[in-house]
């Protein structure tokens, strides 16, 4: 089985990453290139095709898992809705069989990244976890029983967009208040944005690197918008745990891996809103695998077959 080695890619906005995963989770060969997604799914189908052509020269390689930002009929391979692509309705699996001759399987981000933990990574040895990925946005995945729940659409979780505040701020969904309106790199930028605008704050960080540093450094403002992003993080987490009593929650992405406290007694705080019985059994844990979480996920599907389909 050493020989099984498996071509996972993570397509989103900004770039494509991508590796050569073999049955250990292991990664051989990893490399990211920009997606260029303002250019059109043809641009981007064609860098892809590139991409894996030239893995086709290193390795024998026995399929293409792919993790893409978005709606995704894992079945069809096809990409109903990505938001940060601009796709609507390619059917990426059927064209990258057909130019490169390998098997493809496809399968949302936040999904393959909760797969990539669960098999190789912090959520290693649990039944039942919950993956949150909090970057630009924020991506969910769950998994019950060791199966990945996808509901009865195939679409869920969306734990983003789940509401906190009615009639809070204005989602990217079309809703107010979403969880991901309080938590996300995009809504802290806002929030301080904002804050300098009406001249309530006079220093002007422009990127969420800029807003840690300062929150590092003990900038009022900050601290304070920062102690409300954590509560409202660890409020959205609670209500996850009440309903889903995981064993253990795994947080990743961009803002995680910048930390600066952000997950420092989070644990504690989380359980203060949990329901009692579930407070003795909770972890929260950071992800291990990185940026690399997504690709190795979509290569679980070959690697991990018989585990996902038992």
């Amino acid at each position: 089985m050493e020989d099984n080695y498996i071509l996972g890619l993570d397509i989103g906005g900004t770039s494509i990453k991508a590796g050569i995963v073999n049955q250990w989770g292991g990664i051989k060969s990893f490399q990211t290139i920009p997606t260029n997604s303002h250019q059109g799914p043809d641009h981007v189908l064609a860098a892809i095709n590139t991409l894996i052509q030239s893995y086709q020269g290193q390795k024998l390689i026995n399929g293409i898992g792919i993790a893409l930002a978005g709606s995704i009929d894992n079945k069809a391979g096809v990409c109903i809705y990505s938001p940060n692509l601009n796709w609507r309705n390619i059917a990426i699996g059927k064209i990258i069989e057909e130019s490169t001759g390998l098997e493809v399987r496809l399968i949302n981000d936040a999904n393959a990244a909760c797969l990539g933990e669960y098999f190789f990574g912090a959520g290693r040895n649990q039944n039942n976890i919950i993956c949150i990925i909090i970057g630009t946005g924020i991506g969910s995945a769950i998994i019950l029983d060791n199966k990945l729940f996808t509901g009865n659409s195939g679409l869920a979780p969306e734990a983003g967009h789940m509401v906190l505040i009615k009639d809070g701020p204005q989602c990217s969904c079309g809703g107010k208040g979403c969880w991901e309106t309080l938590v996300s790199a995009s809504a802290i930028v806002k929030r301080v944005a904002e804050k300098s605008k009406s001249g309530t704050y006079t220093i002007s960080p422009h990127t969420i690197q800029d807003i840690f540093k300062a929150w590092q450094a003990g900038d009022c403002q900050v601290v304070k918008i920062m102690t409300e992003v954590k509560e409202y993080l660890a409020l959205g987490l609670a209500n996850l745990v009440n309903i889903f009593d995981p064993e253990c929650i795994v947080l990743g992405g961009g803002i995680i891996e910048l930390d600066s406290g952000l997950t420092e007694g989070l644990e504690d705080m989380v359980k203060e809103f949990v329901f009692p019985s579930f407070k003795d059994t909770l972890l929260i844990r950071k992800a291990e695998l990185g940026n690399k979480a997504g690709l190795v996920g979509g290569a679980s599907l070959f690697l991990k077959e018989s585990e996902l389909n038992e």
